[in-house]
């Protein structure tokens, strides 16, 4: 798989997401409805912010390395941009459900921290 195809299919997700999060928030109440919206606007609210975060993980690394990586650092700047994704969610997740305070953040960081250096021990 090329590099520039995986960039453009995660580009083509960002978009395809975010104008999925914003006709699900224009036409569906997901408030009232059954749980249904709410799934949904969570799964592509969820992808949208994954995707953004590894677009902007990528060119920081790109910039950082001067221009020099390759197809790893596009898996690995999706695999961390999904896990901050997740972690973002939780926490809102958590707020919603008067649960947050600033050790359940802390504990959640570390396990997505600890996840991130297990992945990459085995990838080496």
């Amino acid at each position: 798989m090329k590099k520039r195809f995986l960039l453009f299919v995660i580009t083509l997700i960002f978009i395809i997401s975010f104008l999925t999060v914003i006709l699900i928030l224009k036409y569906l109440d997901p408030y009232t409805s059954n749980y249904m919206p709410i799934t949904f606007l969570s799964i592509s609210f969820l992808l949208t912010i994954s995707s953004f975060i590894s677009l902007v993980l990528y060119f920081i690394k790109k910039i950082y390395f001067r221009w020099n990586i390759g197809l790893y650092s596009v898996k690995t700047s999706f695999r961390q941009g999904f896990f901050m994704s997740l972690l973002i969610f939780f926490l809102i997740v958590f707020k919603i459900f008067w649960v947050w305070i600033l050790m359940t953040s802390f504990l959640l960081l570390v396990f997505f921290s600890f996840l991130e250096l297990f992945i990459q021990n085995l990838e080496n």
